[in-house]
């Protein structure tokens, strides 16, 4: 999909920061966002965050309204282009994106979960109906405003558009993978040690793969938003905020939790009809007068 349109024109013509240097200050910036977290949390006297507390909302609200911010202040005022550039379209044109990207997770894992169950797993719910249905309620929007959104407006949106300006689609992929395996592995190595490399590496690897797969097939960054979104409300709901029992969890995590990174570029792709454009650069915009 063409990445520009023929309304969209830069700012103005004023020398900008080289590339490697504009995409750096991003990094940069969600690096300290998000690790200064950990300074924030021990200065507040409550619990850790993670599980829907009082932390967790106030980690959420820090993390959007610094993080989303800075993209638009990185847009501006470093890439001096348009926001309609980083394909993150208002809430009226987001809500097919999303869909279909939640359902490029969801449909893979639903078969997962069969398989699953045939082998022996079980997932039990053990919490009533109503605090079911409040819990996911408040973990998607939290998942939303913590991570899926703020994380795939830096990668799948500055990250990829500014590399997409000098490398094929397919480059950009794998560009923005290993930058995101980088920084993601980094602060957990950071907040974790290095125990943690080996679990966390081929996890952010894989996703910053899919991920990005989604992005040239789809044209938009919400596509990405909706399957990062399913993915994390799925693996929290199950494993940390103690809604399920789940019995079998190497099957659930071998057959749910793997599928979708399988078959999830599959199933947008047969989704949207369209395979996307793989080879062409999308540069920015020149410079028009406007009248």
């Amino acid at each position: 999909m063409d990445e520009t349109s023929p309304r969209e024109v830069r700012v103005d013509d004023t020398p900008r920061p080289n590339l490697p240097l504009r995409i750096l200050t991003v990094m940069v910036g969600a690096t300290l966002i998000w690790y200064s977290l950990s300074a924030l949390n021990e200065l507040l006297p409550l619990e850790p965050g993670g599980s829907g507390n009082l932390t967790h909302w106030m980690n959420t609200l820090y993390v959007t309204v610094l993080a989303l911010p800075m993209v638009w202040a990185a847009r501006r005022f470093l890439d001096r282009c348009p926001w309609s550039g980083l394909r993150l379209t208002g809430p009226g044109r987001a809500w097919r994106p999303l869909l279909v990207g939640a359902l490029a997770w969801l449909l893979p894992a639903s078969l997962g979960l069969g398989i699953a169950l045939a082998l022996g797993a079980s997932i039990t719910l053990s919490v009533s109906m109503v605090e079911l249905v409040v819990s996911l309620a408040a973990l998607t929007l939290l998942v939303l405003l913590y991570e899926a959104l703020p994380e795939e407006l830096i990668f799948r949106g500055y990250v990829f558009r500014n590399l997409n300006t000098a490398m094929s689609a397919w480059a950009v992929v794998v560009g923005q993978a290993v930058l995101f395996t980088l920084w993601g592995t980094g602060l957990w190595v950071l907040g974790g040690g290095w125990e943690v490399l080996a679990e966390r590496l081929p996890l952010f690897l894989g996703m910053g793969l899919v991920l990005g797969c989604i992005r040239v097939v789809s044209g938009n960054v919400w596509a990405c938003v909706g399957f990062h979104l399913a993915f994390q409300v799925a693996a929290q709901a199950l494993l940390s905020w103690e809604l399920f029992e789940v019995e079998g969890l190497d099957t659930v995590m071998g057959t749910v939790f793997l599928l979708p990174f399988v078959l999830g570029v599959t199933v947008a792709m047969l989704l949207l009809r369209d395979t996307g454009s793989w080879s062409g650069r999308a540069p920015d915009p020149v410079v028009e007068t406007v009248r």
